[in-house]
């Protein structure tokens, strides 16, 4: 997939404004509407964020698609707005892009106004009134987009009984914990834990139970809880 670098002209000046930050593929935590429907990144301006998409045709024949005029993005605590300013690449409903045959990709980006500092999480809506798109609970921080990915991985190591390279995996995801974390650090040294314990090597696994009890993670107790529930008793 293509990545297209982002510059915008400051209004009546030759100056380039640079994006302060831009999160590549970044994670929703919320089941996004469209799985075809993917965000390729998201550009965050001083004078606006610009979000950049793309649609995979998958359908042999008469397949389309369009934005609504009614998008806006909104940060998922306070619930503040953003409505589009425009969009680029897509027509605008009633209006359609019909793709020519399966596989085939648009491309295309939506300019919203700039939110404000320190917003780690968004709601992208298509305010419509069917088959409207959104995508609830986008990641901003890229630390934990970076840990999220680490941290699945870790899973498909652990499934597929790899056991030391998920060790790798969850112990990197612990390594440093943001001031908001998600589910994925307490898993982290949930699985941890249980690794070394199963694996007979009760004192590595006393050691991660430690760090859980000294972390700062608010659903800690929860998965000390279901330690105890499955037998593992290190103290």
């Amino acid at each position: 997939m293509k990545k297209f670098g982002l510059i915008i002209a400051a209004l009546c000046s030759s100056t380039i404004i640079e994006a302060q930050q831009i999160i590549e593929n970044p994670v929703v935590a919320d089941d996004p509407t469209h799985q075809d429907l993917n965000i390729n990144y998201i550009a965050l301006y001083p004078d606006s964020t610009v979000i950049n998409l793309s649609v995979e045709n998958k359908l042999a024949q008469g397949g389309w698609f369009c934005a609504d005029r009614k998008i806006y993005i909104e940060t998922t605590q306070e619930h503040q707005r953003f409505n589009i300013i425009k969009a680029r690449g897509i027509p605008r409903c009633p209006a359609v892009h019909s793709f020519k045959k399966v596989g085939e990709k648009l491309t295309f980006t939506f300019v919203f106004p700039a939110i404000p500092k320190g917003i780690n999480r968004l709601n992208l809506i298509e305010d419509c009134d069917k088959s409207c798109f959104s995508f609830k609970n986008i990641i901003l921080d890229v630390k934990i987009n970076q840990d999220i990915r680490l941290y699945m991985q870790g899973v498909e190591f652990y499934a597929a009984n790899k056991n030391k390279e998920a060790i790798d995996c969850f112990s990197k995801v612990v390594e440093a914990i943001p001031s908001s974390p998600t589910h994925v650090y307490g898993y982290s040294y949930f699985n941890l834990i249980r690794i070394h314990f199963n694996s007979g090597d009760k004192v590595t696994a006393k050691f991660w139970l430690e760090q859980l009890e000294k972390s700062s993670l608010l659903d800690k107790q929860y998965f000390i809880n279901s330690l105890q529930k499955e037998g593992i008793q290190l103290k």
